[in-house]
């Protein structure tokens, strides 16, 4: 069945992309939207240099003169759109300090912003269209997600590169002014294209997924709008995505409405550039250094009960590279409890080496439990003399308890702080005023020329 047609699973899913406006948007989905972009930029300006990003760039382009109407943030240089997306889309990854998604477990801003982006700046968007384009991808993203549930990523899939590729296609083709039926081309296109691989994790692959996301979204879309015909058995037919990609399919999500559930509002922006399942055995050891007595140097043990969801994505055990670094509890936690936080400057090269950290990170003993919800973590330390403590921390609720002004306060502070070495303090304080209210802006491109680096 057509998953375009007046019966189709999809039918509601495409009607509700295609038919939104920036009208139909609550104030604080406008508001949430609007965060997760500001911190999309930030994080993507802080990846504009790392090896991977370079790397991508080189291999896309022949100069850094310029050429192409989309912007390459951090840099002067434009390229076509879907080689911004890309670039872009792998920059916004190559930290995994970009935002995550409770439900489906996607990273779901890096495939969708730099595809709207990319677009915005070839068509001349204004701040509300790239605002709906956004919420309409990340509806559409996060429900696809949650429909195909855990048994997709158990599979060995990552989802910001499989499903990250339909919510790219989402925003760019409502951008393009899809109809239903476009948009429901857009998704078929999208599925033939959907990749990425957990056995990239920890290495330049994982945030190439969010590029190569942005990009094919790009694709689907822009071919739906053309008059591109696909099988209309891509998504949920018996060859098509789902079926071949999972092993179970919680349709009821695919028909839940937009305006009864706004799933935008449920973003988690990271407070720490590691995978997400590092983040509460961070807090966690944030808690116990906070304490009077603590003493690193008397450590003898640690033990952590982690959720099972974590073995095999974030346990390397002796990280070699700053990106495995970042999939590693024993060096994470190791790393919190000797610098007291684990931002950007902890995954380096020269991170890797520090005796401290690596002392401490041998010390570290795992134990996976299958009742912990997939965001908590159990600590306890031993020093010497047989003194014993412990902390618990859960990752999700941090955030959840955050009331919206902590939430922008807390965005801001992690924007200015990532964007300032690249274009100035004072620019980018200025550039969070004006994206935080984008909804007014008439022309997103003049933000995004604004992302490039500060004059010398």
């Amino acid at each position: 069945m057509s998953i375009g047609d007046g019966g189709g699973p999809l039918r509601q899913l495409v009607a509700a992309a295609a038919e939104l406006r920036f009208d139909d948007l609550p104030g604080d989905v406008v508001a949430a939207a609007s965060r997760n972009i500001l911190d999309t930029l930030g994080v993507a300006l802080a990846g504009a240099d790392e090896p991977v990003t370079e790397i991508v760039r080189s291999a896309l382009t022949v100069d850094e003169t310029g050429c192409g109407p989309a912007r390459i943030w951090g840099t002067t240089s434009k390229r076509s759109a879907i080689d911004a997306a890309t670039i872009n889309g792998t920059a916004a990854h190559a930290l995994d300090f970009d935002d995550w998604a409770p439900g489906s477990g996607i990273h779901p801003s890096a495939p969708i912003l730099p595809a709207v982006m990319a677009v915005a700046d070839e068509i001349g968007s204004s701040g509300a269209d790239v605002i709906t384009a956004y919420v309409a991808g990340y509806e559409v993203q996060e429900r696809l997600g949650l429909a195909v549930g855990p048994s997709h990523y158990d599979l060995g899939f990552h989802t910001t590169g499989t499903i990250g590729t339909f919510g790219a296609a989402a925003a760019v083709a409502q951008m393009l002014g899809a109809d239903p039926h476009q948009m429901s081309t857009a998704l078929r296109v999208a599925a033939t294209q959907a990749a990425g691989l957990k056995a990239m994790f920890g290495s330049m692959g994982k945030p190439l997924h969010a590029g190569r996301a942005a990009a094919a979204g790009i694709l689907a879309a822009r071919l739906a709008m053309n008059g591109f015909v696909a099988t209309s058995d891509s998504v949920l037919g018996e060859q098509g995505f789902v079926p071949t990609h999972a092993t179970d399919l919680d349709d009821a999500w695919l028909h839940a409405r937009f305006d009864e559930l706004w799933l935008v509002r449920d973003t988690r922006i990271k407070r720490y550039a590691a995978c997400f399942g590092t983040h509460a055995a961070i807090d966690a050891a944030l808690t116990l250094r906070a304490d009077p007595l603590f003493d690193a140097a008397t450590i003898e043990r640690i033990e952590l009960d982690i959720p099972r969801i974590c073995v095999g994505v974030c346990t390397i055990a002796t990280p070699t590279t700053a990106l495995e670094a970042k999939f590693s509890i024993a060096f994470v936690i190791a790393a919190a409890l000797i610098h007291g936080t684990a931002g950007v400057e902890q995954f380096t090269a020269a991170s890797l080496t520090d005796p401290a950290v690596q002392r401490l990170a041998h010390l570290v003993r795992l134990r996976p439990n299958d009742w912990m919800d997939k965001t908590r973590t159990d600590a306890r330390v031993f020093f010497t003399g047989g003194r014993l403590a412990s902390a618990s921390a859960d990752a999700n609720q941090s955030w959840a308890h955050l009331s919206d002004s902590e939430r922008l306060a807390q965005v801001r502070s992690k924007f200015t702080t990532l964007a300032a070495p690249i274009i100035s303090y004072e620019r980018a304080d200025r550039l969070a005023d004006r994206i935080t209210n984008q909804g007014h802006c008439p022309d997103m491109s003049t933000i995004a020329d604004d992302l490039v680096p500060q004059p010398d």
